[in-house]
């Protein structure tokens, strides 16, 4: 994950030992991050989780994206302070952010679910806290199953690679990329596809037929999401 977060983030209340964001990574914002050690730690695992996951992290933003998933995913950890209301503010928001960088909001809602998972084993007795990270994840997957259910993104995966035909690899998981980034288009989301595109479809860094795959499946995937709004 790469974002920057800005003041229109809400004051944490002071349930928890906090820190500046800048005390873990020097190039983020002075917002106010957990400064607990079993907090940080889990947000290093889930980190690697969601890079592991998705390939489209590394070949993106590289290093400097990864410093910003442990600043940012920090950061995150304190949300369980606030009420359900505020998170849904502050995870919408960033997630608008995230898509308008090139990170459909599903790579948000993933994050999200392993980054619970991850606190409460870490920190078990702020269980009931760190629910409103797992209700915002589904709260953003209801509005992608709305246009983009599951089993489309799994298919749109699938078609891509078999596109390609021995043409290239796909690590990037591209078709599902494509999908999720119509969904959050669907939602009405500013730029959600373009800021994807104009990184997946780049010629001067993909094959002919790699290209010719993005494109063909982003013509597929809004094909399934106006067939959906039917």
């Amino acid at each position: 994950m790469h974002w920057h977060l800005t003041e229109l983030m809400a004051e944490v209340p002071e349930s928890r030992p906090l820190a500046s964001a800048t005390s873990i990574n020097p190039t983020a914002g002075h917002h106010v991050i957990t400064a607990d050690a079993r907090e940080l730690s889990a947000s290093e695992r889930a980190g690697d989780r969601s890079w592991s996951a998705w390939t489209y992290y590394a070949r993106r933003y590289g290093e400097r994206g990864r410093m910003f998933t442990r600043s940012d995913s920090a950061w995150i950890a304190t949300l369980g302070s606030y009420p359900a209301s505020v998170v849904d503010r502050q995870i919408s928001w960033l997630a608008s952010v995230l898509a308008l960088r090139g990170m459909p909001r599903l790579l948000l809602e993933e994050h999200l679910r392993v980054f619970h998972e991850e606190l409460i084993a870490a920190v078990p007795e702020r269980a009931s806290e760190y629910v409103v990270l797992l209700q915002a994840a589904d709260r953003l997957g209801a509005e992608r199953d709305a246009s983009m259910p599951e089993r489309t993104l799994t298919a749109l995966e699938t078609r891509f690679r078999e596109q390609l035909n021995g043409a290239g690899e796909d690590d990037l998981r591209a078709g599902a990329l494509i999908g999720a980034a119509i969904a959050d288009e669907q939602a009405g989301v500013p730029r959600a596809v373009e800021s994807l595109m104009e990184w997946l479809a780049d010629p001067a860094r993909f094959s002919a037929a790699w290209v010719a795959a993005v494109e063909q499946t982003l013509d597929d995937a809004r094909r399934s999401a106006a067939k959906r709004a039917q």
